[in-house]
C-alpha cells in the first residue's frame, strides 16, 4: 500500500482498509507492505471482520476508522463498483526495523493488491516482532 497509508496504521489512526476486491480464502492476518519509496514490511495486522458494502457505507467506515482519504477520493476509487470491502484491522503490530520483504520470500515481487503469506513465511515474520532477549 501507498506509504501514506501504511504510516497511518502504523500510527494507530487507521483501522479499516478498503479494497475493491478481497481473496477468495479468508484472511487472518495481513502484512502491511509499504510501497515506493520505503518498499518494506512495517506491520503485521490481524483483520477482524471483512465487510462487503457499497460506497456509501464504506465511507462512513472508513469516516469512523480513520481511512486516511477524503469522499471524493473514496468515490474515485470504486468508480463503476457496486460494492467494496472494508477490512476491519486490529491487534498492529509495527516491526522495530522495516523488514526487506526479499529476506522473507524468495523472488519478491511487490503485489498489486494482495499475496497470500504461507504459513513459514508469516512465521518468520512474528518471530522478527519478539524481543530480541527472547529469542
Amino acid at each position: 500500500m501507498k506509504p501514506k497509508f501504511a504510516d497511518l496504521i502504523v500510527a494507530g489512526s487507521k483501522q479499516v482498509e478498503l479494497r475493491r476486491s478481497i481473496p477468495a480464502l479468508p484472511v487472518g492476518t495481513i502484512a502491511i507492505y509499504s510501497s515506493s519509496p520505503v518498499q518494506s514490511i512495517v506491520a503485521l495486522a490481524d483483520v477482524q471482520e471483512t465487510i462487503e458494502a457499497r460506497p456509501s457505507r464504506l465511507w462512513t467506515l472508513a469516516r469512523e476508522n480513520g481511512g486516511g482519504l477524503t469522499k471524493a477520493e473514496l468515490l474515485v476509487y470504486f468508480d463503476a463498483k457496486k460494492t467494496g470491502f472494508a477490512l476491519m484491522l486490529e491487534n498492529v503490530r509495527v516491526f522495530d526495523m522495516p523488514v526487506n520483504p526479499k529476506k522473507i520470500f524468495k523472488l519478491f515481487t511487490p503485489p498489486q493488491s494482495f499475496k497470500y503469506l504461507a504459513a513459514k513465511e508469516l512465521q518468520k515474520l512474528v518471530a522478527l516482532l519478539e524481543p530480541r532477549d527472547a529469542k
